[in-house]
């Protein structure tokens, strides 16, 4: 079944709306130079290039209303509201309305950066509001109160195929009536501790046995999905959703399809195929959810040609293409799982 995206909201490193993330596919729609080969520079530009700013959250809601919510929820929540803002919704949303979460990590920069080495001084530093912040489903919690979701709400916590498995379900919802709208993104936030890793990490795939730099980053988008029979529809929808594992032979099908791959290496073989694709990974990062970035990307190549030739100059999809324009968002999991959504128009 396919699903209409009839609004959408980002947040990430490159500002926030759907336009600053056009405006900065348009003017780096291919990365400088190799992040690998700055060295020592790459934490200073992944902490500067990748981490998002949540400013404009306190011109929508009052931020005495905030003052508990953390870096994490207050992403997810702005991504939120400019997503229902974009749907043409700020009157509210539909009574009904089901909520989906998509987290890689969660809140890691409770759990991890700041928790203390010594368990005694952990112990001492114990918050009750930053244990309710660091669970899974935080970010869930607030975007229901704050925003008015009455509907069926859900997080999803599966890493890498997280964003995938989020969209999956909401479409079953929507086929099985559930719900005839739903708001579904993803959020995960930037950890120092994860990128001081990142630099550490040996790329053994590749036979590599030094250090490689992963730019780690952060942001969250979040879509109003609908029925196909919702009028009024601006944007592309969801054609599929695939999952699968390395090796099996009942993959995506990808002839005549444009892949957004999120990675950090050249290798974008895919079922023994590899696809004209592009990697905007030097714009928002690398992390278990940018997944969701390369949704929000990929709808702005298929509405925008001039877009589409900036970023892909070397693929010509012929007729095939033109007559069903779609791009494949695709995940590769470390573990071998893939996942891919398949954005139509």
């Amino acid at each position: 079944m396919k699903a209409f995206i009839r609004g959408a909201g980002v947040v990430g490193g490159f500002g926030c709306r759907l336009s600053r993330l056009e405006e900065a596919i348009r003017k780096h729609p291919a990365p400088d130079s190799d992040p690998a080969a700055s060295g020592s520079s790459a934490e200073v530009s992944a902490v500067s290039a990748f981490t998002a700013r949540t400013d404009l959250l306190d011109q929508l809601i009052p931020p005495r209303t905030l003052r508990r919510v953390d870096h994490y929820a207050r992403m997810a929540i702005l991504a939120s509201h400019l997503a229902i803002e974009d749907a043409g919704m700020v009157n509210g949303v539909p009574e009904n309305t089901g909520l989906i979460v998509a987290t890689g990590m969660g809140p890691t920069a409770n759990t991890l950066d700041l928790q203390a080495a010594d368990v005694a001084a952990t112990d001492l530093a114990l918050s009750p509001i930053l244990f309710s912040n660091s669970v899974q489903n935080a970010a869930a919690a607030y975007i229901s109160m704050l925003l008015k979701i009455r509907g069926p709400g859900l997080s999803i916590n599966q890493y890498e195929m997280a964003v995938p498995l989020a969209f999956q379900t909401a479409i079953d919802w929507l086929a099985e009536g559930r719900t005839e709208t739903v708001l579904v993104g993803s959020i995960d936030c930037f950890s120092k501790a994860l990128h001081e890793t990142s630099l550490n990490c040996r790329d053994l795939k590749n036979g590599d046995g030094g250090q490689k730099a992963v730019p780690v980053g952060e942001g969250s988008t979040f879509f109003i999905l609908t029925r196909p029979e919702a009028q009024d529809i601006r944007y592309p929808f969801v054609q599929h959703v695939h999952m699968g594992r390395a090796g099996r032979q009942d993959g995506a099908p990808i002839p005549n399809t444009l892949i957004l791959h999120n990675g950090t290496g050249k290798n974008t073989d895919f079922m023994g195929q590899i696809p004209v694709h592009a990697n905007f990974a030097h714009l928002y990062g690398t992390f278990p959810t940018s997944m969701g970035m390369d949704v929000a990307a990929a709808m702005l190549l298929l509405r925008t040609e001039p877009l589409l030739s900036i970023s892909l100059p070397q693929f010509d999809g012929g007729p095939a293409f033109h007559e069903n324009p779609r791009i494949g968002c695709l995940k590769k999991g470390e573990t071998g799982d893939w996942g891919m959504i398949v954005i139509g128009r």
